[in-house]
């Protein structure tokens, strides 16, 4: 969490010592998870055993809820044709024995279900109706045949009013329910779960929503899930389940309006991709949409994520003003790829890098970021390498190129490089800007500025950068990919080797700056 002066002081180190103690404040306690849930203390008791839940931070009084945004519909790469799914092995009931299916067994509640001697394969279909909880999920399924506990009517899903609780689980499938009013996270992994899947559920107003930790396993999937209103974090990762071999995927989840971060991954080899995240940071300073995070330069976390192809915007720090950014990449959190994502309206960056070296960051559209008027102009920007402290070096070794971006706020450049990390070994360009609407600089490095492409160029030490007028689809619209450009600028930009935003594979001729490729 960086907090960038227009002249780096010798207490600047202070200032960034501040900034560290700022997000202790923010996640410590969802790090020290011996509790379920996590978050906003010290060291906590197990809930799931029945000791006092966490304790949490005075919320402040909610602001009004404001109308749900749409959701987009970027067109994904072509998915693999699935397998059929093989019968269930068991039929398991929960609700009236009068509504059951014919050959399942039932069960009155979630909690009476025999979880721990369930065979692999087998189907738990829940009625409508209100679940108590803790529900203790210990199930194991296989690749082949994994348990799978489902809504049996998805217009009317049973709601659930504590905790479900993976502990030592495996290739468990858990789609459909309402999980809302939990004292603890709505979802917790941990223990050994592996190969654990969240689908297609809706995890709202509880202490967090999803709650990875305390030693939890590899191949997890977090997958087209709302999850809204949470007191702290709408996802949060401990750092127990680095570098594993099977990917770990936050896909496709709409997350908004909780406390604490949208995101925050204290872990590693995670892809984060089409997910939309909004308007987090309500109940503390110092959070982000998206967020890695490192505790240490010596933990080996937060490195080697992926974050692509995310819409990340009016995220906010209404507290400390030294975030609110649409995605952070933290201090000690090293040689992760941020691609293809697009970035509006935050209080803070677009998109930072701060003390973290090996990242590449490339075809990020970034609009109109660097809302907070509580941070002076000249300290924000809608793109931002920011270190610690002048001499450090540990910003370093980035490649930021192929990113378009559209500074409007008063003062603000869209790339702005602080005086700590202006001399330090970052590769820039080529990028795209629009025109300072008040004629300002587009980039600010130490205490130049650059307005012009061959300003740019000079100051960045690259070549094909443009400042130019640009032409969006819809600039209004940028959830239904409205921040397309109608026209292509001057300079193609890099030539990638992904397929952009909406799937479009690059092609001769065409434009690459940005999350979506322009057409000649």
């Amino acid at each position: 969490m960086p907090r960038i002066s227009p002249a780096m002081p010798a207490t600047a180190s202070f200032a960034a010592q501040r900034a560290r103690l700022a997000w202790w404040m923010v996640g410590v306690g969802f790090l020290s998870l011996s509790a379920c849930g996590g978050g906003g203390g010290g060291a906590q008791a197990d809930p799931i055993s029945g000791s006092p839940p966490p304790t949490s931070s005075p919320s402040p009084s909610p602001s009004p809820a404001p109308s749900p945004s749409p959701t987009p519909s970027p067109a994904p790469s072509p998915a693999p044709t699935p397998s059929p799914s093989p019968p269930p092995t068991a039929v398991v009931w929960v609700g009236p024995a009068s509504t059951a299916p014919q050959g399942a067994s039932v069960r009155a509640s979630l909690q009476s279900v025999p979880w721990a001697t369930l065979p692999a394969g087998a189907l738990i279909l829940v009625g409508p109706g209100e679940q108590a909880g803790p529900i203790t999920i210990s199930s194991q399924g296989t690749a082949a045949q994994p348990v799978e506990v489902r809504a049996a009517d998805a217009s009317n899903p049973p709601v659930v009013t504590s905790s479900i609780d993976f502990q030592g689980a495996a290739h468990v499938k858990l789609k459909g329910f309402v999980v809302s009013g939990s004292p603890w996270g709505a979802v917790v992994i941990r223990r050994g779960s592996h190969h654990i899947t969240i689908e297609g559920n809706t995890l709202k107003k509880s202490y967090m929503g999803v709650n990875i930790s305390d030693g939890a396993g590899e191949g997890l999937q977090v997958i087209d899930n709302l999850i809204e209103d949470n007191e702290t974090h709408g996802i949060a990762i401990a750092m127990e389940n680095t570098a594993q071999a099977a990917t770990s995927r936050l896909a496709g989840n709409t997350i908004r309006r909780n406390g604490h971060h949208g995101v925050e991954v204290q872990s590693s080899y995670y892809v984060i991709e089409r997910n939309v995240v909004s308007e987090n940071g309500r109940g503390i300073g110092g959070a982000s949409g998206i967020h890695l995070f490192s505790r240490n330069a010596a933990e080996n976390s937060g490195d080697h994520n992926i974050i692509r192809y995310n819409f990340s915007f009016n995220n906010v720090d209404q507290l400390l003003h030294w975030d609110g950014n649409g995605i952070q990449v933290d201090q000690w959190c090293d040689s992760n790829l941020v691609a293809y994502n697009v970035a509006w309206g935050n209080d803070g960056a677009g998109l930072i890098l701060f003390d973290t070296i090996n990242n590449v960051a490339h075809n990020n559209t970034l609009v109109g970021n660097a809302q907070d008027s509580g941070r002076t102009a000249s300290a924000t920007g809608d793109l931002i390498l920011s270190s610690s402290a002048a001499g450090s070096y540990r910003n370093a070794n980035n490649r930021v190129y192929n990113n378009l971006i559209v500074a409007r706020r008063s003062g603000a450049a869209g790339l702005t490089i602080d005086h700590a990390t202006a001399a330090n070994a970052n590769q820039f360009g080529p990028n795209l800007w629009a025109p300072h609407p008040e004629g300002s600089a587009v980039v600010r490095k130490g205490n130049a500025t650059a307005r012009s492409a061959s300003e740019v160029d000079s100051l960045l030490g690259s070549s094909g950068n443009a400042v130019e007028t640009l032409s969006f689809s819809d600039p209004s619209a940028p959830l239904n990919h409205g921040l397309a450009l109608t026209r292509p600028p001057s300079r193609s930009g890099t030539t990638p080797s992904d397929n952009d935003l909406l799937g479009t594979a690059p092609q001769a001729g065409y434009s690459f700056f940005g999350a979506y490729y322009t057409a000649p």
